[in-house]
């Protein structure tokens, strides 16, 4: 087996369907790109966690909540790969243009709050 299809059988892709019905092909990104990428300080996911974990919302600075959000940005750039079949690259302007719920979901299935759906049962 070559590069290429060892690549291809260990890629996962889930067909889903957005809040606003656009249908989508997703993968789950590795997070640690998506920090690498989005250029977030370990700090505020540590905050973010700790929040979390005790069912509050947490009080970020202006600063954390900027790097919040290039952190979303890259998650939903690496998650989003296809829109009705058609293979698509993300960029930023193109994540700035979806729908602020589609937006949402992306974040949440590429960052493993939202499950995705199992082959066969619809999104």
């Amino acid at each position: 087996m070559n590069a290429e299809e060892t690549l291809e059988r260990i890629r996962k892709r889930y067909d889903v369907t957005l809040p606003s019905g656009m249908n989508v092909t997703i993968r789950l990104p590795r997070l640690r790109d998506c920090i690498l990428a989005g250029n977030v300080p370990l700090p505020v996911l540590k905050h973010l966690q700790d929040a979390a974990s005790n069912g509050g919302e947490p009080e970020l600075t202006s600063d954390e909540m900027a790097s919040m959000a290039r952190f979303q940005d890259e998650v939903v750039r690496q998650t989003l790969i296809a829109i009705d079949g058609d293979a698509v690259t993300m960029t930023q302007e193109a994540v700035a243009d979806l729908e602020q719920e589609d937006y949402d979901a992306l974040v949440s299935y590429g960052t493993r709050v939202l499950p995705v759906p199992k082959a066969g049962i619809p999104t």
